[in-house]
């Protein structure tokens, strides 16, 4: 039977605290990475599983707000994640985003990722580097969910509608630029 995470860490605490009969303080250490290893690795499957089922039904809410995924990681460890990379393929309204946030009030990680996304997109608003612009983001599902932006040189645009949105701003609405005063 798999054990579940607090299953798993009390069987990490008793073995290096040594509470079991006939303990040895030298195989401590060995006991509890057996205990963490044996533990995580099942752990990290039934989790990994469970989250691209979750992103599956995501999916198409993803692609409501805006947004196509271009490829999808998966990272294997003692925190294992699924990333993820979706491109900004139009922006919805303020109205279009409440509606999604209201239609996913109970599913809590679709409107975790939506959340993100908006949030996301409002910070990506707000920075601007010399040069570069944003292009694409990255969506960590793991243990601590986290999204990257990313930006690329200018040059490679195209029609992307970040950019295109930006150059459209008045000048006082304009974001600040971002420059490297470390090189300075």
């Amino acid at each position: 039977m798999k054990k579940r995470l607090p299953e798993i860490m009390e069987d990490m605490r008793q073995a290096l605290l040594g509470r079991k009969k006939g303990h040895r303080w030298g195989e401590s250490a060995s006991e509890a990475y057996s205990a963490a290893m044996g533990g995580i690795k099942d752990f990290s499957g039934d989790t990994l599983t469970k989250t691209a089922q979750r992103f599956n039904e995501a999916l198409p809410y993803i692609e409501r707000a805006g947004y196509d995924v271009t490829e999808i990681e998966v990272g294997l460890g003692l925190s294992p994640k699924i990333v993820p990379h979706l491109r900004l393929r139009e922006l919805i309204s303020d109205e279009k985003q409440a509606t999604l946030l209201s239609e996913t009030r109970d599913k809590t990680l679709i409107n975790t990722i939506l959340s993100s996304l908006f949030r996301a997109s409002g910070t990506r608003k707000k920075l601007r580097f010399n040069r570069f612009h944003f292009t694409d983001l990255e969506l960590e599902l793991s243990i601590l969910p986290t999204v990257v932006l990313k930006f690329k040189p200018n040059e490679n645009h195209g029609n992307d509608p970040a950019m295109l949105e930006d150059q459209n701003l008045p000048s006082s609405e304009q974001p600040p630029v971002v420059t490297d005063t470390a090189a300075s």
